[in-house]
C-alpha cells in the first residue's frame, strides 16, 4: 500500500480535529483533577463540589475564544486571556472548596502556576509550533481563488505576509473572460472561469475556495455564489471593503439573515454588571485616593495660576456631549475658548512642571472617576476626544462615530496597545479608531478586566506626555 504525502496530510488534519474537540472535555477534567490532588490532601473522598467545578470550568473554557481557529491573528493576545482563566479557576476552587485565600496559600499558588502552565503549553506553544510547521510547508491546505486579478494581488500579498496561515494557492479562476491565461507570476496564471472552476474542484483534492466580487466583474455576486454553492467545498467570501473596524457578525430576524456591520448587541445583564462594577470601584478609588487628591491640588495651585480642575466638553455615548474632568496640567491659554484645540505633544511648552509629572503617569485623568460615578464614562471604553477633533475626523474616517456606541472610558484597548498621545497623522487616528471599534465589536467583562490589568503596567512605564 503506497502512503502518499496527501494521505498523511489528511490523516494529520483528521486526528488534529478530533484532538481539538476532545480537549473541550479533557481540559476541565485535568484542571479538576489537579484541584483534587492539591486541595484534598491526596484522600480519595468524593465531593460534589468537584462536579460543580468541572461544569464551571467546562463552560468558562467553551464560552471563551481559547478554542478558536489556530489561524488567529495575534497569539500574544492569548497570554492575558490564559492568565485570566487560570486566576478565575483558582478563585473558584478557593470559594467552592472552602480554602482560605490568605492563609496557607501555597496550594493555591501551585494550582495557579500549574494551570497557567498547562493552558499556556496547550494553546500558545502548540499553536506557535503549528505556525512554525506551516511556514515550512507542512499542515498546509490547498486553496483556490475565484476573483479578478486586482483582488488576487491583494489576496496574494496577505498570503505572503502571513505564511503561518498554512494556505497554499494552487489555482486561480476569474469571473472575467478577458483574464483567462493571464499571468500574475511565473507560478500563477488564470486557469479559466466558472466552468473550469467546477471541473477542477470535482477532479482534484481542494480544501477550500476563497472568492471575491467587484461590481465591474462579468458575472454577478449571485452567480458566483450559485457556482460555488453547487459544490461541496468549504468557501469564504473575501470582502474588499477595506474597513477593518467592521464586526461582520451574523444576525437573524425570523427567516431573514443580516450581517451586523458595527457594534453588535450584547446581553443587557452584562452591561448592568459593568455599570455596577464601574460605580462601586470608582467610589472606592475616590475614597482611597482622596488624600492624594488634596496633595495634587495643592501642588497644582502653588506651581501655576488657574483652577485645579480642567474641564472640557467631549462626545460621550450616542454622540451626546458631557463635561469631562482632569487635573489641570497646562498654563492658562488666552482665547482658549475660540482657538482650535491642539493636542498635547512631547516637550509641549504649554505643560507645567507639575503637569508633566501628572501626565507622565496619567494621574491627571483620575478626576474622571467623577464622570464614571455620574454614568457619563466607564473605567474601560474608547477614550473621548475633544468635540472639535470629532467633527474634524468624522469627515475623514468611515465609521469614526461608531466608537461612541458605548460609554467612553478612562482607559481602553487603544491605550494599552500604544495608540495614545498625539495623532499628528490620519494613519495614527485610524489605528486608534480600529482599536476602539474592535473593542466595541468584541466587548466582554473579561476583556475589561484584562485591559485594566494591562493599563496598570502601561502607567508604570511613565511614557505618557
Amino acid at each position: 500500500m503506497n502512503i502518499t504525502f496527501e494521505m498523511l496530510r489528511g490523516k494529520f488534519r483528521e486526528y488534529s480535529f478530533i484532538i481539538k474537540n476532545s480537549q473541550r472535555f479533557i481540559d476541565p477534567f485535568i484542571l479538576v483533577s489537579l484541584a483534587f490532588l492539591l486541595f484534598n490532601d491526596n484522600k480519595i473522598v468524593f465531593n460534589f463540589n468537584y462536579f460543580i467545578i468541572f461544569l464551571i470550568d467546562f463552560f468558562v473554557l467553551n464560552f471563551n475564544d481559547i478554542y478558536e481557529s489556530y489561524r488567529i491573528d495575534n497569539l500574544n493576545k492569548l497570554i492575558p486571556q490564559i492568565f485570566f482563566i487560570s486566576s478565575s479557576f483558582t478563585l473558584i476552587n478557593c470559594f467552592l472548596l472552602g480554602y482560605d485565600l490568605f492563609y496557607g496559600t501555597n496550594p493555591l499558588k501551585i494550582y495557579l502556576i500549574i494551570s497557567f502552565s498547562y493552558l499556556f503549553l496547550q494553546y500558545y506553544l502548540f499553536r506557535f509550533l503549528l505556525r512554525f510547521i506551516r511556514v515550512r510547508g507542512w499542515n498546509t491546505r490547498n486553496i483556490i481563488f475565484f476573483g479578478n486579478d486586482n483582488s488576487l494581488k491583494k489576496f496574494l500579498e496577505q498570503l505572503k505576509n502571513n505564511p503561518w496561515s498554512g494556505y497554499r494557492l494552487v489555482y486561480w479562476f476569474s469571473p472575467n473572460k478577458n483574464e483567462k491565461g493571464n499571468f500574475i507570476s511565473n507560478k500563477i496564471s488564470c486557469s479559466g472561469g466558472p466552468k473550469e472552476l467546477i471541473k477542477k474542484i470535482n477532479s482534484e483534492k481542494i480544501d477550500k475556495v476563497f472568492f471575491c466580487h467587484h461590481y465591474e466583474d462579468d458575472i454577478s455576486l449571485e452567480s458566483m455564489i450559485s457556482v460555488i454553492g453547487d459544490t461541496c467545498i468549504s468557501a469564504s467570501f473575501v470582502m474588499d471593503w477595506n474597513i477593518s473596524s467592521m464586526s461582520l457578525k451574523k444576525e437573524y430576524l425570523g427567516d431573514l439573515v443580516a450581517i451586523n456591520i458595527w457594534n453588535p448587541d450584547f446581553p443587557i445583564l452584562n452591561e448592568k454588571i459593568k455599570r455596577i462594577f464601574d460605580f462601586v470601584f470608582a467610589i472606592i478609588l475616590l475614597i482611597i485616593l482622596f488624600p492624594f487628591f488634596i496633595l495634587i491640588s495643592a501642588s497644582i495651585g502653588i506651581s501655576s495660576k488657574g483652577p485645579i480642575l480642567f474641564s472640557q466638553y467631549r462626545y460621550g455615548i450616542n454622540g451626546k456631549t458631557f463635561k469631562m474632568y482632569k487635573f489641570r496640567t497646562m498654563y492658562l491659554q488666552k482665547n482658549s475658548k475660540t482657538a482650535f484645540i491642539k493636542q498635547a505633544k512631547k516637550y509641549d511648552r504649554r505643560v507645567t512642571k507639575v503637569g508633566k509629572f501628572l501626565r507622565q503617569y496619567s494621574i491627571d485623568e483620575l478626576p474622571q472617576l467623577i464622570n464614571v460615578i455620574k454614568g457619563e464614562m466607564s473605567l474601560v471604553g474608547p477614550r473621548p476626544h475633544a468635540s472639535q477633533h470629532n467633527e474634524y475626523y468624522r469627515k475623514l474616517i468611515t465609521g469614526y462615530m461608531q466608537r461612541h456606541s458605548s460609554l467612553p472610558g478612562m482607559t481602553g484597548l487603544a491605550q494599552i496597545n500604544g495608540a495614545r498621545g498625539e495623532t499628528n497623522t490620519i494613519e495614527k487616528m485610524k489605528l486608534r479608531i480600529n482599536y476602539d471599534t474592535e473593542y466595541n465589536n468584541n466587548w466582554s467583562l473579561q476583556k475589561d478586566f484584562v485591559i485594566l490589568l494591562k493599563t496598570i503596567l502601561v502607567i508604570f512605564k511613565g511614557n505618557a506626555y
